[in-house]
């Protein structure tokens, strides 16, 4: 039990940081578009990515420093490239910011997006895949306890953050909250890419 508390604390802790998952899975709630369906794709996502670390997967990654360092700049570079796409966005005119509101991506386009801010984030690997990984083995026996309760957080917060964003999309249908929504999104998106550029792994 112990076990499965700490990983949905660790867990819990890494996934709230603001970050472009969460960020776009906002953007799709408010926007009451697929929000649920890619609530529950990011929790496949860090499902898959914290069994694979518990394998021992992380440890693979981290002890090929070329490999390691491909995803990094991969990471770096999409994660600039999508805070300036918002940051850019930001700055068109009003009827052209809501007309953006209101456009919806079809379903595939959509889930494609998803996917690359995650498996494209390198955030991402370092926190499901490479700490939570890394922690559950210390866990020994309990690990896949562990995994379950990082799981149960991905759960909790995912399908939270769809539910809450729906619920306020009601009252904000107005140009000037999109176009601050979009620069402050760039900002931290942007402010995480030059964490991950300088910070030494």
């Amino acid at each position: 039990m112990l076990a499965l508390v700490s990983g949905a604390i660790t867990s819990g802790g890494l996934i709230i940081a603001v970050g472009a998952q969460n960020s776009f899975l906002l953007e799709q709630a408010l926007k009451r578009h697929y929000a649920f369906p890619l609530a529950l794709l990011f929790i496949v996502s860090d499902a898959v990515s914290m069994m694979l670390g518990a394998f021992g997967l992380g440890l693979i990654i981290q002890s090929h420093d070329w490999l390691f360092a491909a995803s990094r700049w991969a990471g770096v570079t999409f994660l600039v490239w999508f805070a300036y796409s918002k940051w850019r966005a930001s700055f068109l005119e009003e009827h052209l910011i809501l007309e953006a509101y209101t456009k919806k991506l079809a379903i595939w386009p959509l889930i494609m997006t998803a996917l690359a801010v995650t498996w494209l984030n390198p955030h991402f690997y370092l926190d499901t895949m490479i700490l939570i990984g890394s922690l559950a083995n210390q866990w020994q026996e309990d690990k896949w306890l562990f995994v379950i309760g990082g799981v149960m957080a991905s759960i909790v917060w995912f399908l939270g953050l769809a539910f809450i964003g729906r619920l306020c999309a009601v009252w904000l249908e107005k140009a000037a909250f999109w176009r601050w929504f979009n620069r402050i999104n760039a900002v931290l998106i942007w402010f995480i890419a030059s964490q991950i550029a300088i910070q030494p792994f």
